[in-house]
């Protein structure tokens, strides 16, 4: 008889600090029904650094650089604590930023949904040639377009993408009609599948 057995974990985490304010569900359903409530006004002063998420122990814990039980040795709160170990990279996965995840994005969309600016682009294409798991993919990877084409589609339904505030690409619509094809349903897909990537990659 044979019996399944679980060879292999891979996680991951990615820091996207704008899209929890342009995408994230909450944000945008409070920018429709109260757009200058003081929760919109304030969320930037409670969104972490990406230096701070690598720092913060919990994080270097479940990425295996840390074990579970070194946690007691920090007294709670933890979010200001400097832990052993300061890095993206552990045995069991990653911590990536934003920017590296929206190339991610790109490479794992076969539809050329997204678009990005063509600076931005090329600037993330380099990053993910540097990375020890995507150089190959990251060849490939196709090139940017000018931002007036990009304004031009979240003028017309796009979901946009934000880094540091400003906007450098876009998630297309796949239908004009179909309510399971909008722009922001196939953002959240395409996020799904670029982190499931990621995770599997660091295996």
């Amino acid at each position: 008889m044979n019996f399944p057995v679980i060879k292999g974990a891979g996680y991951a985490l990615v820091h996207t600090p704008d899209m929890i304010i342009h995408n994230g569900t909450t944000q945008t359903t409070e920018r429709i029904t109260n757009p200058e409530s003081e929760y919109l006004k304030k969320i930037n002063d409670h969104v972490r650094s990406y230096e701070e998420v690598v720092r913060y122990i919990p994080n270097q814990v479940y990425i295996g650089n840390m074990k579970p039980g070194d946690l007691a040795e920090y007294e709670m709160p933890w979010f200001d604590k400097t832990g052993k170990t300061e890095v993206r990279f552990g045995k069991f996965g990653e911590i990536m930023p934003q920017d590296e995840f929206m190339g991610l994005m790109k490479m794992a969309d076969v539809f050329d949904l997204v678009l990005l600016e063509k600076d931005f682009n090329e600037a993330v294409r380099e990053k993910l040639m540097a990375h020890p798991l995507f150089k190959n993919e990251a060849e490939g990877m196709k090139a940017g377009v000018e931002i007036e084409e990009i304004e031009k589609a979240v003028a017309d339904h796009a979901e946009g993408l934000y880094n540091d505030g400003k906007l450098v690409g876009c998630v297309k619509r796949a239908h004009d009609v179909d309510a399971n094809l909008t722009s922001h349903i196939l953002f959240e897909n395409l996020v799904v599948k670029a982190s499931g990537v990621l995770a599997f990659n660091n295996l």
